[in-house]
């Protein structure tokens, strides 16, 4: 289940190896059930429905710099190949060598379904990242997704703060759409779209790893949407284990 556990033990592999996924050889539409695999690393993309099958649509490699290759709302300022998650859509991340591992940043962006940018809310949505342990808890952080500028969507670079330091054996991104009152949801309306560019993968051992008591002080969830503010290298506003 998508949901919050209790955090586990931190496991350390003997060095770290870093990655960045640029998804530069994507190409065209993407299935569900479909996979990507770059710099060590395997992508899955899933429909959230259960009942979906290898003809349900659920994203696509998008070439920034070609204006005619996304027909919604999809950010303007990466004129490099990025992904695009559509429809509630799920993104899997693993280790090619089954190895736990670390997300450190992300590029991303909400992707509304309409191009009139006049009705979306300041913060349209939200990038939810939640790592799995072996043992079968969790932890997540909730990225903000700004509203469009008056140009459109943007990717924001985001760094993940103490979620960076720990170590899962998958990751699962998945988008929430807003309200005006910022009232978040997923899997309910098809309208959880979100773009992703330049994953910063690690495996091996993070520099400092927290004590688990430490890291559950980070617990603040959706609620601290309210007071949230922009912030390009640091948008992360809840990590919850």
């Amino acid at each position: 289940m998508l949901c919050s556990a209790t955090l586990g033990a931190v496991v350390l592999t003997a060095s770290a190896q870093a990655a960045t996924i640029g998804f530069e050889s994507g190409y065209g539409a993407v299935a569900h059930g479909e996979t990507y695999q770059e710099s060590g690393f395997s992508m899955r993309f899933d429909a959230y429905n259960p009942q979906a099958d290898s003809s349900t649509g659920v994203g696509a490699f998008v070439d920034g710099s070609d204006p005619w290759a996304c027909d919604m709302a999809c950010p303007v300022n990466n004129s490099s190949m990025y992904y695009g998650a559509f429809n509630d859509s799920v993104v899997w991340i693993t280790a090619e060598d089954r190895n736990p591992f670390r997300m450190l940043g992300v590029d991303a962006s909400f992707i509304g379904n309409t191009t009139e940018l006049g009705g979306y809310p300041a913060i349209s949505g939200l990038l939810r990242v939640q790592g799995f342990r072996a043992d079968g808890t969790s932890s997540f952080i909730n990225l903000a997704l700004d509203g469009p500028s008056g140009a459109g969507f943007e990717f924001g670079s985001y760094d993940m703060d103490t979620f960076s330091r720990l170590e899962f054996m998958r990751i699962a991104l998945f988008g929430f759409v807003c309200d005006a009152a910022r009232e978040c949801g997923s899997f309910n309306t098809n309208q959880g779209q979100f773009a992703i560019d330049n994953l910063n993968l690690e495996s091996g051992p993070a520099a400092d790893v927290p004590e688990p008591a430490t890291a559950l002080l980070f617990g603040l969830g959706i609620a601290g949407l309210a007071a949230s503010a922009r912030r390009r290298r640091s948008n992360s506003l809840a990590i919850r284990a």
